[in-house]
């Protein structure tokens, strides 16, 4: 009896230890570790540093390019291109300037954020053998692997925000349905390299950073702020709405407003610093622009450019041409979380609001609005702060009665299924990247690859037409696979 009293002691101990450990584990935490690994091995699943034209291919080459030409090929104005005689091969392209000086298209911020990744690549590349040019296996796993790397710190801070204000299954929840139901998961994994994830994680660090400077406005905050600013404005010029933050965080009242520029008055220095260490960040890509064109100030994309008075929010919100809520529906639950942003976290709704659609108008101003890809990614890079208004809604939904928490959560994860579905659906080539109809939607719902009467049913944009301002169709002729 004794030795069954004792063995039955053991047991409720272990359980006890088990529930204490069950009791502490964060589900957020394990869902940024989780996030991680199924990316690794989609990543290593794929292999794409053992094929061609998978990694180096559009923008990515562009936002690579300072690298190699830099540090290896010692030419940053690109000479080296039009007669190279080496053993190197490499993919590296510019368009000339007014002084006949090539310029690489993209800015610089990337770059900054490859480079570690880069050395590293160029070392291995060294010691296994493989082309040391800038373009070979080495360097293509690095790069993947700074994605990971960016994205898994990126996630971090997101996690400590979202946990700030609400619980920790609100955070893991808003947190699932951020990577996986949208296009995030594609250009974390697939197109890694692509500068979505980074922006994604920059402006999750400058969220954080935002709302620990207005607690504290310490001087490291106030450097910190102004760097990660700079180098948010560096990959992607036109996030540089994010400011608004800094200024509107905490703001709901105009008497609060007034106080916000009342306290940057008086610490007046610190704004100074901030905007000193913003500017820091940007002197690489000014001297850049000054050795190749003659100007502090260039406009690399030629007669492309961004159409104000003409932005096409309608059709980049609902498109089947990569309309954002139709490729990531569960976006939906970001929009309709302002209603409950302005009620629970007044300190975000505000900058929230003003940002989102600063943000919505400029991205579909660019004259090729359906941004040739997967599901509008442009988008992405604010994710982030789009996650807080979906978390909102997630934790009212959580409160509420039986039958309306179900129903609600039922749709968000029929939003979140077909998202994810629609990533294996591009992933096996059954939605296109700038073609898709109506038509060619309704083809492939439900299947992961393609019919036969796909290709018929796609119809090309005219981009010499868009850049103009003309939305058109090219002539029937059999679409690019």
């Amino acid at each position: 009896m004794r030795k069954f009293s004792n063995v039955n002691y053991i047991y409720l101990n272990i359980l006890k230890i088990i529930k204490k450990f069950l009791y502490n584990i964060n589900p957020a935490r394990v869902i940024n570790w989780l996030v991680i690994l199924v990316i690794l091995y989609s990543m290593f699943n794929v292999k794409y540093w053992n094929k061609e034209n998978k990694v180096f291919y559009g923008d990515v080459i562009s936002y690579y390019a300072y690298l190699p030409a830099t540090f290896i090929y010692k030419d940053i104005t690109l000479s080296f291109t039009e007669n190279y005689k080496g053993e190197h091969k490499f993919i590296i392209y510019g368009k000339k300037t007014f002084t006949g000086i090539k310029a690489i298209k993209m800015t610089m911020g990337l770059s900054i954020l490859y480079s570690p990744f880069f050395f590293l690549g160029h070392i291995g590349a060294k010691i296994f053998g493989y082309d040391s040019g800038g373009f070979s296996a080495p360097y293509i796993f690095a790069l993947l692997m700074s994605c990971i790397f960016y994205l898994s710190i990126g996630l971090y801070f997101l996690r400590k925000i979202l946990q700030h204000y609400f619980s920790k299954i609100v955070t893991a929840i808003t947190i699932v349905f951020i990577v996986f139901g949208t296009n995030l998961f594609f250009y974390s994994s697939f197109r890694a390299p692509v500068s979505h994830a980074y922006s994604f994680s920059l402006i999750a660090i400058f969220l954080y950073l935002t709302i620990k400077w207005h607690e504290r406005s310490t001087l490291i905050n106030t450097i910190l702020l102004g760097l990660i600013s700079g180098l948010i404005t560096l990959i992607r010029p036109t996030n540089v709405i994010v400011l608004i933050f800094i200024l509107l965080w905490g703001v709901s009242s105009k008497k609060e407003f007034i106080e916000r520029l009342k306290y940057f008055i008086r610490n007046y220095y610190l704004i100074l610093i901030m905007i000193g260490s913003f500017i820091i960040v940007l002197i690489p890509q000014l001297l850049y622009w000054k050795i190749v064109s003659g100007h502090f100030i260039y406009y690399s994309y030629g007669e492309e450019g961004f159409l104000f008075a003409n932005p096409q929010i309608i059709r980049g919100m609902f498109s089947y041409r990569n309309g954002w809520l139709v490729y990531s529906p569960i976006m939906i639950l970001s929009l309709i979380g302002f209603l409950f942003l302005f009620r629970k976290q007044k300190e975000f709704f505000l900058p929230t609001l003003i940002f989102t659609l600063l943000n919505i108008y400029i991205i579909l101003s660019w004259w090729c609005w359906w941004y040739v890809g997967f599901g509008q990614r442009a988008f992405i890079d604010s994710y982030s702060i789009l996650a807080i208004p979906m978390a909102a809604f997630i934790g009212w939904t959580l409160k509420q009665k039986k039958l309306i928490k179900i129903s609600i959560l039922t749709v968000a994860l029929l939003f979140f299924s077909l998202g994810v579905f629609h990533t294996i659906q591009y992933c096996h080539g059954s939605i296109h990247f700038n073609s898709m109809t109506k038509a060619a939607y309704w083809e492939s719902f439900g299947k992961i690859r393609q019919t036969s009467k796909f290709w018929s049913l796609l119809e090309s944009p005219d981009s010499q037409k868009a850049v103009k301002g003309i939305q058109a169709i090219k002539p029937k002729k059999k679409v690019e696979k």
